[in-house]
């Protein structure tokens, strides 16, 4: 009986989590809280694609095949500007929202170092998504869908 209850509540857990994943993001902050919500416990990072684009996630599927299995054009992960991360103080700004598109600027601390990233939205099909993602803020500025732009393979 034990085993089942076990089974059972892993097997709740999953769905609960596959379902919110699959949940419409109604408005630019709620996706961005959701984004960044793996980041801020010891989650699973994995799914991020269920936030992105079709434009976005085209150009990740693009990027893995022309790296034929090699680290491709980004070899960090852009939501944190870096590897690894110890997120603190998060703050999701305000939505500049204009028809179907939508920027926020995203505030935080990863290993006590401050990061600032733009992120641009589209509204597809009724469900916000990130369609690129800008470091607007260290030595190092860079825009996601100009890095794709710029790789060579």
């Amino acid at each position: 009986m034990q085993r089942f209850t076990v089974v059972a509540a892993l097997s709740l857990a999953t769905m609960s989590a596959s379902t919110a994943l699959a949940q419409p993001f109604k408005t630019p902050s709620a996706l961005i809280e959701a984004l960044y919500a793996p980041y801020l416990g010891n989650g699973d990072t994995s799914e991020r694609d269920a936030f992105f684009s079709d434009g976005l996630t085209g150009l990740y599927a693009t990027d893995a095949q022309k790296s034929q299995g090699e680290v491709g054009a980004i070899g960090f992960d852009p939501v944190i500007n870096s590897q690894d991360w110890d997120i603190a103080d998060l703050h999701v700004g305000k939505a500049e929202i204009s028809g179907q598109d939508a920027v926020v600027t995203v505030r935080f601390e990863n290993f006590s170092t401050p990061v600032t990233l733009r992120y641009s939205l589209i509204e597809e099909d009724g469900n916000w998504q990130v369609d690129d993602i800008e470091s607007v803020e260290g030595d190092t500025r860079w825009t996601l869908s100009e890095i794709f732009a710029n790789a060579q393979y």
